[in-house]
């Protein structure tokens, strides 16, 4: 039995600092499919340790209470960050732009576990852009568990074609070939708890940057002439639920995953 840890990028979404958003919101994707490698991980006969943040004073500071959890643990086989990537939005064309690792060192060990990792979400579908060397990033030096280290980019977010291939195969299928990769080995799929994306709220007394971006848009959808300052304060609340009113949601003010998927159309 190995010891793995195992984290998703970024802050929680609706938090400062929680990653990109495209046709789905980078920390809430990763999350859910960083469940699902602990579950696959644990049902092939390992532990395996969550080691996710989700708030912090700033990127770096966030990356640094990362690495704090990742380094409590010891005799750690492997330590892998669960990200999604980015570029510019790009509406679909027929090509999925795909996944990646990244390791500090491709002449490694830990190269090794990224190209299995790369290989089982080809199997996927999804195009493999191989592994690469990030000698920048602090999530990839610094740990001193024993364990190697690989960031995975599972598809990109903005890329439509991407994202229609992961609502196809979904965060669990996800999940198992990143833990296959892992260990270099098939895991049967029964028995597997299934995981699903849990999405936060953003309601009265809210006040984040996602909050910001919901104003934005509903100055632009309905010119509900609000202030962008991120607080979602009583007349946020009322743009909301007349937005809410117009699409035929549940009228409660509250922007929860219903809204957050009928506000897509809009935002993507």
């Amino acid at each position: 039995m190995a010891k793995y840890t195992v984290h998703a990028g970024h802050a929680a979404y609706g938090n400062k600092y929680s990653g990109a958003v495209g046709y789905c919101a980078e920390s809430v994707v990763d999350r859910a499919i960083c469940k699902s490698v602990i579950s696959w991980l644990q049902k092939a006969g390992h532990q395996a340790y969550d080691c996710t943040v989700d708030s912090g004073l700033s990127q770096s500071n966030i990356i640094t209470k990362i690495k704090k959890n990742i380094n409590s643990y010891s005799n750690i086989e492997c330590n892998i960050s669960i990200h999604l990537n980015a570029a510019a939005k790009s509406k679909a064309d027929g090509k999925v732009k795909g996944c990646e690792s990244l390791v500090y060192s491709t002449v490694s060990n830990d190269s090794v576990i990224a190209n299995r990792i790369c290989l089982e979400l080809k199997a996927l579908g999804f195009t493999n852009r191989g592994v690469k060397a990030r000698i920048d990033l602090g999530i990839l030096k610094g740990i001193k568990n024993g364990g190697k280290n690989v960031l995975v980019e599972c598809f990109f977010c903005d890329d439509q074609d991407d994202y229609n291939l992961f609502t196809k195969v979904g965060v669990n299928e996800i999940g198992r070939a990143i833990a296959m990769g892992i260990l270099g080995r098939a895991i049967p799929r029964s028995g597997c708890i299934k995981v699903e994306i849990a999405l936060p709220v953003l309601k009265k007394g809210s006040f984040n940057l996602e909050v910001k971006k919901l104003q934005q848009a509903l100055n632009i959808i309905m010119n509900a002439n609000l202030v962008e300052d991120g607080k979602f304060g009583p007349a946020t609340e009322l743009a909301v639920k007349k937005w809410q009113q117009a699409e035929g949601l549940t009228v409660d003010g509250i922007y929860g995953l219903a809204s957050y998927r009928k506000m897509q159309r809009y935002t993507s």
